[in-house]
């Protein structure tokens, strides 16, 4: 394993000193195109199974990406749709290939396992391992798997610090919230991803992680000092410049300190001045999607994207938005003088050099399969980053003689984990313990809860798996755990994803934290359990 991590990394080390090398490819002169088939080319749209139709259409008229959003998918699948979207663009008038991008970052955004692509472990599991090839390594292989996939943009890495635990939207999606951290293991991620070949995009600038707000359903608003945002929410930013990240995604907040009227997406102030200007960075400035109500709750988003445009953002994701209104509303911005064609050239040869840079031009391949290599990597990783929070009463690992006793698995966590889940008890039930496991949605009702009381009265030992994204847990989530620790009966808590549910119990006295449900960290876990495998992982984030 360690010599097949050293040979990945052959690959990508080079990367860490060096910018890489750029990829040429064929375009006809950029003079040539018209000032709406560049407009064109600024905007992306997203796309699931029930919109494929209406792509088609939009890339027949030249729009620049397309985001894959939901699925049913297999990888040939995926990879059918994806060729014959680059076949429409190579034929229209453009014919200037496709940014097609997913949001590959593992945890609670899981879109890409609904296009036939291998799950990926979250960012906090990484930062748990806190384990810079390892990340590295996984990366690369999942760049390998976009590719494959003809995906050649990943919205990604989250360089997000999360120094806010009531954070409803980041929390896993985070490194952790130390800066230094987030830089480290951010880096890595960039230059795997950057070894394979796929267009890494750095997210949430100028960080989202103190909010206490989703911009999906509102305009978050943040008050902290500029000094503040310097100090900690730069930091992994400027990494990623010097580490010549390709592209960097807005956020749709509200800085007050630095702008009192607009959110960062929509800013002057913090994207042509401080992005660009203070941090210099020479890359793509894609914005969040402007389907997000941070934006329409304010403003139309063909308006939105103007304002973005003028801003100094580049590239503007829709999302599902209307490309022909978009475009139309861009164009007639053009004719009053609310944008100058300059900024439309600007951010159209910026477009065009990171396609060619990433050999968009030329005709992609299959690579081979790497899937057993992946799966081996995001086991190493898994085995690393699953964290003995506490083991208060030395219950871990149990005894032998403890093998004989009656042992209630009871699992929270959204459908699409069942089969994940199913790893914890196959470890301990082939390693001859005498357990049983039940699996219930993340809001149990009356009729679970009385199921579970039942469950925990017949158990000698107890293994309860709570369940939450970011700030709160259900209440009959909460409700069942308490009763359970209450019992007296030996009882160990597993926090199976954000490990900020742990403040909630703090009278559970043996706690293990697996920030994801995963085949292989909950097969770690399990392993944990019985002391088959050592405890590494350390606590990314601060539990009060």
């Amino acid at each position: 394993m360690k010599f097949f991590i050293a040979l990945i990394l052959l690959f990508i080390s080079p990367l860490y000193g060096a910018a890489q090398t750029p990829l040429s490819g064929e375009v006809k002169p950029i003079e040539t195109y018209t000032i709406e088939e560049k407009v064109s080319q600024l905007l992306m749209i997203s796309a699931d199974t029930g919109n494929i139709d209406k792509t088609s259409e939009a890339v027949k008229n030249c729009v620049g990406g397309i985001q894959l959003q939901w699925g049913s998918y297999s990888l040939k699948d995926t990879r059918n749709i994806t060729d014959n979207l680059q076949k429409l663009a190579r034929r229209n008038k453009c014919k200037i290939p496709l940014f097609i991008a997913v949001d590959y970052e593992g945890g609670s955004v899981y879109a890409p396992t609904t296009l036939g692509l291998l799950e990926l472990p979250t960012n906090i599991m990484m930062g748990a391992a806190d384990d810079e090839a390892l990340a590295a390594s996984l990366a690369y292989l999942a760049g390998k798997e976009l590719k494959r996939a003809g995906i050649n943009m990943a919205f990604g890495p989250v360089l997000d610090v999360n120094t806010n635990p009531e954070n409803p939207i980041i929390g896993i999606r985070a490194i952790g919230d130390n800066p230094a951290l987030v830089s480290k293991i951010g880096k890595a991620l960039i230059n795997g991803l950057k070894a394979s070949e796929i267009i890494s995009v750095g997210k949430h600038f100028p960080g989202h992680g103190a909010t206490v707000s989703d911009s999906h359903k509102t305009l978050p608003v943040l008050k902290i000092s500029s000094q503040e945002l310097n100090k900690t929410h730069l930091a992994p930013f400027r990494m990623a410049i010097e580490t010549e990240i390709p592209a960097i995604m807005t956020a749709h907040i509200l800085y007050r300190a630095m702008d009192k009227k607009y959110p960062a997406t929509l800013s002057k102030t913090l994207i042509d001045e401080l992005l660009r200007k203070i941090l210099n960075f020479k890359g793509m400035i894609i914005t969040d999607s402007m389907d997000m109500k941070a934006i329409t709750s304010k403003q139309g988003i063909p308006k939105a994207a103007v304002r973005a445009l003028a801003a100094g953002a580049d590239y503007i994701l829709i999302g599902k938005g209307d490309f022909d209104k978009t475009k139309a509303e861009i164009l007639k911005a053009l004719k009053t003088g609310k944008l100058k064609e300059k900024r439309i050239n600007d951010a159209f040869d910026r477009i065009i050099s990171c396609k060619k840079k990433y050999n968009l031009f030329k005709k992609q391949k299959n690579t081979s399969p790497f899937d057993k290599a992946y799966v081996e990597v995001s086991k190493a990783l898994s085995e690393k980053a699953v964290t003995l929070v506490r083991n208060n009463d030395d219950l871990l690992p149990l005894k032998k003689y403890q093998y004989r006793d009656k042992i209630a698995i009871i699992l929270f966590s959204p459908h699409r984990f069942d089969i994940s889940s199913l790893a914890f008890y196959k470890t301990l039930y082939r390693r001859g313990l005498n357990v049983k496991q039940y699996k219930f949605d993340i809001k149990p009702d009356a009729r679970d809860l009385k199921k579970i009381k039942d469950y925990i009265e017949k158990a000698d030992i107890i293994i309860l798996g709570g369940f939450q994204w970011a700030a709160k847990q259900n209440k009959n989530q909460f409700k069942i755990i308490k009763y359970a620790l209450k019992t007296g009966k030996p009882t160990i808590l597993i926090s199976q994803m954000s490990p900020y549910d742990i403040s909630n119990f703090k009278n559970a006295a043996t706690v293990i934290a697996t920030y994801g449900i995963t085949e292989t960290t909950m097969s770690a876990a399990a392993k944990i359990i019985i002391g088959e495998l050592s405890p590494e992982g350390k606590l990314p984030v601060k539990i009060q």
